[in-house]
């Protein structure tokens, strides 16, 4: 699948940007827009973003002055097809979608039902991937996350939770009795063999990830409609309800106790190659006595796998968007497909900060709100202090570091910023 926006009115005209997988594109007149237009005074700095990710378009305006249209009608968030025009400031694009030349497209069927598949969920594979395509219906999947079916060998007890990439539950393994966690995901369109094998691929890479504060992957499975993870089952509760079950912030000796140890699972994945892309309140499992969490890190690999080199779904995922935006860096924003290491020292910033203070780094901050993404892009954290004046200083340079715009004025590294929380864990 092929995605191409063209300018087709405006100071930009008849410029092309073309998109073959999964990727963002924004507008607006700031200088670090994909397609600045710095001139016309009526955009906003970040105005608007595209998402491609195979087979679905979405727009969102970023909460712009004077927002944005979609043939001739304002728009928040939705999905754009073939030949919709897009409006802002004195812009106009046009966006043109080339699905390849397979033409057995029409012939896919839901494998739970049977139901044919619309155009648009199978409009996803390059002329070249001939290797056979799996959809799965709406009602289907809303079936099978009701009823799930455990890999053979195991036995479901109950749901531990869930989020946008799949509900997790616990489980024993019949032959052992050990207790494991088990994170069933469901693709949301239709995918080629050869993309669900390199999913399996990257996440046997995983099992190399052996640390005390990483959740261990174990196995993954795949069925007709779900891809399988087992992880090591870590009992206990996650960030977000650690605080909203003591009715209270972290302490900062708490608070810097789950930060090193948060970092030092980071230095062990990036001295290896891994970037976490996805750290959160939720992602952080933790087990142990209030004054001495023992913290692991789930989801590793997930985001990536899963959402952005599998085909699935990415940023505009529904239900998980809510979640994360609030602790996702600038540089993933603008260019996710190549999120680094500073990205996850941004996250674990964000993430201390919100156990902190139970509020996210910035004034009147909504991730629901469509000036979310633009709020991250252009507007300086508030000091922790502001919120926690009790904290010291030294403390709220260290957090004021992690969560600079620009990566190369963040902590070198994840043991660097480790070394700095050393001090205030009491």
């Amino acid at each position: 699948m092929r995605v191409n926006l063209t300018v087709t009115s405006g100071p930009q005209l008849g410029q092309h940007y073309h998109f073959d997988q999964h990727d963002t594109f924004i507008f607006g007149r700031s200088s670090t827009a994909d397609c600045p237009v710095p001139n016309d005074g009526y955009l906003s700095r970040h105005h608007f973003m595209v998402e491609v990710n195979p087979p679905v378009c979405m727009i969102r305006d970023l909460g712009s002055r004077n927002g944005t249209k979609v043939n001739g009608q304002r728009v928040g968030c939705v999905q754009i097809r073939n030949g919709d025009l897009i409006s802002a400031g004195a812009s106009q694009f046009r966006l043109e979608i080339d699905a390849g030349s397979r033409t057995d497209m029409g012939l896919i069927l839901c494998v739970g039902c049977g139901a044919e598949a619309p155009k648009m969920d199978t409009a996803i594979l390059a002329e070249d991937d001939s290797t056979p395509v799996q959809w799965i219906c709406g009602e289907c999947i809303r079936r099978k996350r009701q009823f799930p079916e455990p890999p053979a060998g195991y036995l479901i007890d109950r749901k531990l939770g869930g989020g946008g990439m799949g509900e997790v539950y616990l489980a024993r393994e019949i032959a052992t009795n050990r207790l494991v966690a088990i994170k069933m995901m469901i693709p949301t369109s239709a995918s080629s063999s050869r993309v669900r094998d390199y999913f399996r691929r990257e996440m046997e890479i995983l099992k190399q990830l052996k640390h005390t504060n990483i959740v261990e992957f174990l196995d993954v499975y795949e069925t007709a409609y779900t891809f399988q993870i087992i992880m090591e089952y870590v009992p206990g509760t996650n960030g977000y309800e650690m605080i909203s079950k003591l009715g209270r912030p972290l302490a900062l000796s708490e608070a810097a106790q789950i930060g090193v140890q948060v970092l030092s699972a980071l230095s062990h994945a990036h001295h290896r190659g891994f970037v976490h892309r996805d750290i959160k309140p939720s992602n952080l499992l933790i087990s142990g006595a209030d004054t001495r969490p023992i913290v692991k890190l789930s989801d590793f690999g997930l985001a990536k796998n899963f959402r952005d080199n599998a085909g699935f779904s990415g940023l505009t995922m529904q239900g998980d968007i809510g979640g994360s935006i609030g602790f996702l860096s600038p540089d993933h924003i603008r260019n996710f497909t190549k999120v680094k290491e500073p990205a996850d020292i941004y996250s674990v910033a964000a993430t201390l900060y919100f156990l902190l203070s139970g509020q996210y780094p910035f004034l009147n901050f909504d991730p629901a709100n469509a000036k979310s993404y633009a709020i991250i892009l252009e507007n300086p954290a508030m000091p922790i202090r502001a919120r926690r004046p009790d904290l010291p200083e030294a403390f709220d340079k260290v957090l004021r570091k992690g969560l600079e715009k620009q990566a190369s004025d963040r902590w070198h590294s994840a043991r660097e910023m480790a070394m700095a929380l050393e001090p205030f864990i009491g």
